[in-house]
């Protein structure tokens, strides 16, 4: 017919966008004008929502570490309070400064914290080394290359860091008390 403008005979005809930021545009402007569309923008969207509830899911886990991390640490400071307590009177009666007591205790603690770190790094880096390991075989027969886990190097100094102001902050309260313990009751204390 004199009506034909041979748009019929196309099944599906495929376009490139310049920007990756333009793809949801042209999307929406393609199916204004009747047509079904598909895109790796509709397929990115639910990607990058189950991307961010499972990183919601895994900081939760790691919140709820962190605060048995701290309590441990405390807990354990009040411990070798009490157990030092006679070390701590001796100090006090020599005249040593508050903040020399509060330090000493602050930098256990801190290392606590560091050593928790580092076990913790060192967990993770072999976690992310299995994941990586494990997918290179199943990418190797499929022709796919590369690694699906890293860990920056940034990160693993700030995880680092993190891990020793969390000991340090855990450590602040019992680091008081043995400040304020009387020299005399903690020398006559067995």
């Amino acid at each position: 017919s004199d009506n034909n403008t041979g748009l019929e005979n196309y099944q599906q005809v495929k376009g490139k966008v310049a920007d990756i930021d333009l793809v949801s545009q042209v999307d929406q402007a393609i199916k204004g004008m009747g047509f079904e569309t598909y895109s790796l923008d509709s397929v990115r969207e639910p990607m990058q929502k189950q991307m961010q509830q499972q990183q919601l899911f895994l900081g939760s886990l790691a919140a709820i570490s962190l605060l048995v991390a701290a309590i441990g640490i405390t807990n354990t400071m009040i411990m070798s309070i009490y157990e030092r307590t006679k070390e701590i009177g001796i100090i006090k009666v020599l005249g040593c400064d508050m903040k020399v007591i509060r330090n000493m205790f602050l930098l256990e603690s801190g290392f606590i914290g560091f050593m928790g770190g580092v076990v913790g790094l060192a967990f993770s880096e072999a976690v992310s080394f299995a994941i990586n390991h494990l997918l290179n075989i199943g990418q190797s027969m499929t022709g796919m290359s590369g690694n699906i886990s890293r860990i920056p190097l940034w990160l693993a100094a700030a995880s680092l860091a993190f891990a020793v102001f969390i000991g340090m902050a855990a450590g602040f309260f019992p680091a008081l008390r043995a400040m304020k313990l009387s020299p005399l009751a903690a020398i006559r204390n067995e």
